[in-house]
């Protein structure tokens, strides 16, 4: 067979998006080998055949402030971005969550005629209905995840189409029903280095106030990007190991303490309970509050409208609160129980779909199969 060569310009800015943009790419390349792949990515990217302009260390960076410190950083690397693309004949951008960046870039892209499918919506509908205006005019498709992001955006005018979480691709999440460990307590600080520095100290500090209430075991999950060193001081400690596997973790572990964002729709889909945390600057957090239109901050008790995971923000995440509602969940098999019921309808919702396969055939059959 003959194939087409195909260019795809692909920005994905964190850990998650690298995951999920590797899994669209190989799906991407069974149907058409010649695709070249270039733009801003991580290690998964690069295992097919990718080559990232810019490490992904140095540009996935949580909250405001901490953007906002890098900006000639960043306004560099877009004009960078912007010489690529107007260098290399891109059949189409792709561009992965990461909004602040990526909406940017996309606006550029547009006046150069090129097509523009954006995977994983920005969550406008949490913190930036007004931005909407700005995506719509600035691509021209978008793939969701949530099945009530595709009515949200379709109502802000923009062509939205939901084709499932791509977790689901994930295999590990198909056999969850694994015997737990009954006194283990997975600790998941984050897949970025900033929020792994800015959780170790308050798990350390956690460890010692749930060691006065109970005889607990806690493993911290170590993602693959993050030096061991960051985790020296923890692991001095007694009854503590380290899992460089989450998802594995999150399947035997009894209970979590997870900070914010994908990770507690991991926690969700392995079926372990968890107690969310959020911490970030004052600044960061000022400006959030302002912004977010929600009442809850974790995708799962966003999804099921109600509280179903305790959430402990800003101040109230300190560790007499998250040993004392660590301890109180513990002992409580009927709350347990409930959260478990609505981890399941979460499950039910996001949908027996392939994603990344979807995505794949969308993509091949409008832009990349040209006669």
């Amino acid at each position: 067979l003959k194939y087409l060569k195909k260019t795809i310009f692909i920005s994905a800015g964190d850990p998650s998006g690298d995951i999920h943009a590797a899994r669209l790419m190989e799906k991407l390349l069974l149907l058409n080998p010649s695709i070249e792949f270039i733009g801003i990515g991580g290690k998964e990217m690069e295992k097919w055949n990718f080559t990232s302009i810019v490490p992904m260390e140095q540009i996935s960076v949580v909250g405001f402030w901490e953007v906002a410190k890098r900006y000639s950083f960043f306004k560099k690397l877009l004009q960078e971005c912007k010489d690529l693309i107007k260098d290399k004949n891109i059949d189409l951008f792709l561009p992965i969550d990461y909004p602040g960046f990526n909406i940017r870039l996309a606006g550029f892209v547009k006046e150069q005629h090129i097509p523009i499918y954006y995977y994983i919506a920005p969550q406008l509908w949490a913190w930036g209905k007004s931005r909407t205006a700005n995506l719509q005019e600035s691509i021209d498709k978008l793939f969701v995840v949530f099945p009530f992001e595709e009515e949200f955006f379709r109502n802000q005018g923009i062509d939205a189409k939901f084709i499932g979480h791509p977790l689901l691709d994930d295999m590990r999440f198909l056999n969850i029903n694994q015997k737990r460990e009954n006194n283990l307590i997975a600790l998941l600080p984050g897949s970025r280095l900033q929020e792994v520095k800015n959780h170790l100290k308050l798990f350390i500090n956690v460890i010692k106030e749930a060691n006065k209430l109970n005889n607990f075991k806690f493993a911290i999950a170590k993602s693959s990007n993050i030096d061991i060193l960051h985790f020296e001081e923890i692991l001095k400690l007694k009854n503590v190991e380290l899992w460089e596997d989450s998802i594995e973790l999150m399947k035997v572990a009894k209970i979590g303490i997870v900070k914010t964002g994908t990770s507690n729709l991991e926690a969700a889909l392995s079926g372990m309970p968890f107690i969310m945390i959020y911490k970030t600057s004052q600044l960061t957090y000022n400006i959030g509050k302002y912004l977010i239109n929600l009442d809850y901050i974790s995708l799962v008790n966003i999804l099921q409208h109600k509280s179903v995971i305790p959430e402990l923000i800003q101040s109230d995440a300190n560790p007499k609160n998250i040993a004392k509602e660590l301890n109180s969940l513990y002992v409580d098999e009927d709350r347990i129980n409930f959260i478990n019921s609505e981890f399941q309808q979460i499950r039910e919702k996001l949908g027996e779909y392939s994603a990344s396969e979807t995505l794949a055939q969308i993509i091949y059959s409008e832009v990349l199969n040209e006669k």
